[in-house]
């Protein structure tokens, strides 16, 4: 199939994970969010912005990038199920934290540096977090179990 993307075990495989989390995290903040209540539910509220630091966003305009497709969102939700994967906690709060991204200007949320201060640590200990996750995911994706169950989204060896 051209133009699906799919895991290649013969490469390195924590780098596609990391690519895959990437993708994922773009899917997600493309994804619409309108018809999310049940019908005839409303609410009156105002919109809030919960943190200061959402603001700080630049918006281009107020064009949303284009729904996801359905081997996109099932890419996305594949590699989403891999995050509890991760056993170490802090690993998994940088992952999470990188996830998301601003829907317009696809900027992440958390830089390295934010992602540093808000957990106490160094920026590069957080990227050196984020790659031992994807580490750690790309070895249990790559035992047999999990291929067996997921072969679609595997290249053939």
């Amino acid at each position: 199939m051209k133009g699906v993307k799919r895991i290649d075990l013969g490469r390195d495989v924590p780098e596609q994970v990391a690519e895959w989390l990437n993708d994922a995290a773009f899917t997600l903040a493309a994804m619409p969010a309108n018809g999310c209540w049940p019908g005839g539910m409303r609410s009156y509220w105002p919109d809030i912005v919960a943190d200061r630091e959402d603001l700080d966003w630049p918006m281009e305009s107020d064009i949303r990038p284009p729904v996801p497709s359905s081997d996109e969102v099932s890419r996305m939700d594949l590699a989403l199920s891999w995050v509890p994967m991760v056993s170490d906690g802090g690993q998994k709060a940088v992952v999470n934290m990188r996830l998301i991204v601003h829907p317009i200007s696809g900027q992440h949320r958390w830089t390295w540096r934010k992602i540093g201060r808000k957990l106490g640590i160094n920026h590069e200990t957080a990227k050196d977090w984020h790659a031992e996750a994807c580490a750690a995911i790309g070895r249990k994706i790559s035992q047999s179990a999990f291929f067996s169950r997921h072969f679609r989204h595997f290249e053939r060896m």
